[in-house]
C-alpha cells in the first residue's frame, strides 16, 4: 500500500558529506600514497628527531601521510552513515516504482575526469600540493550541493544506483535510489528514505 503525501527533503547532516565525498577518492589516496612512497623510497631511512628529518619527511611523504589521514577518516564515516541510514530508512515512506533504470557505470566517468589526471602531478612540491587541495576543496563545495554523492567507486562496490520514478501521493516524481538490492524493477515497493534532493536511500520491500 503506497503512503500518501508528498516527499519531505532530508539532508546529511554534519561530517556525513564530507566523509562520502572522502571515500570517494579514496581510490586516488591510495594512489598517491603509493606513487609519492615509490618515487621517494631512497628517503625511507630512520634519521631520527630533528628539523631536518621532519622536514624531509613533510617534503617527500607529507602529502601521503594526509591522504592515508582521509583514507581512514573517510572508511570510518562511511561505515558510521550507512549503519545510520539503516536505521533511518525505517522512517521512510514506501512508493510504487514505475519507471527504474540502473546507473552504476557513473563511477566509469569519475575515474577519467578525476583520478587519471591528478595522480600524476608531483606531491614533492609543496605549489602542486597546494593547487590540488584548493582543486579538492572546490569540488568538495560542488559534490555538497549535488547529486555527486552516485559517482563514488565505493558506493558502488556495496551497492546499486538506480534512475526511479515512482508514484507518490498521485504524482509521479524521479530521484536516485542508493540501495543494497541488485534488481529493483518496475512495479516494485521501495521503501525509500530521502537524504537530498531527488536523492533516496531504501531497498525492495
Amino acid at each position: 500500500m503506497e503512503e500518501k503525501g508528498y516527499t519531505q527533503t532530508n539532508h546529511l547532516i554534519g561530517l556525513a558529506p564530507l566523509v562520502l565525498f572522502l571515500s570517494s577518492y579514496l581510490p586516488l589516496f591510495i594512489l598517491i600514497v603509493v606513487r609519492q612512497v615509490y618515487a621517494n623510497s631512497t628517503y625511507l631511512s630512520w634519521g631520527g628527531f630533528n628539523v631536518d628529518a621532519l622536514c624531509c619527511m613533510v617534503k617527500y611523504f607529507g602529502m601521503s601521510l594526509f591522504c592515508f589521514g582521509l583514507s581512514v577518516f573517510g572508511i570510518v564515516g562511511l561505515i558510521i552513515v550507512f549503519r545510520n541510514l539503516q536505521h533511518r530508512v525505517e522512517s521512510g515512506h514506501t512508493y510504487r516504482i514505475i519507471e527504474v533504470s540502473s546507473m552504476n557505470d557513473e563511477p566509469l566517468a569519475y575515474i577519467a575526469t578525476y583520478i587519471i589526471p591528478i595522480m600524476f602531478e608531483d606531491y614533492s612540491n609543496l605549489i602542486d600540493c597546494t593547487t590540488i587541495i584548493c582543486i579538492f576543496y572546490v569540488i568538495y563545495r560542488l559534490y555538497i550541493r549535488s547529486k555527486l554523492i552516485i559517482v563514488n567507486p565505493i558506493l558502488s562496490l556495496k551497492c546499486s544506483i538506480y534512475s526511479v520514478r515512482y508514484i507518490d501521493g498521485g504524482i509521479q516524481r524521479q530521484g536516485v535510489l542508493i540501495s543494497h538490492d541488485n534488481d529493483i524493477l518496475e512495479n516494485d515497493q521501495a521503501k525509500m528514505y530521502n537524504v537530498g534532493h531527488q536523492l533516496f536511500y531504501g531497498y525492495k520491500r
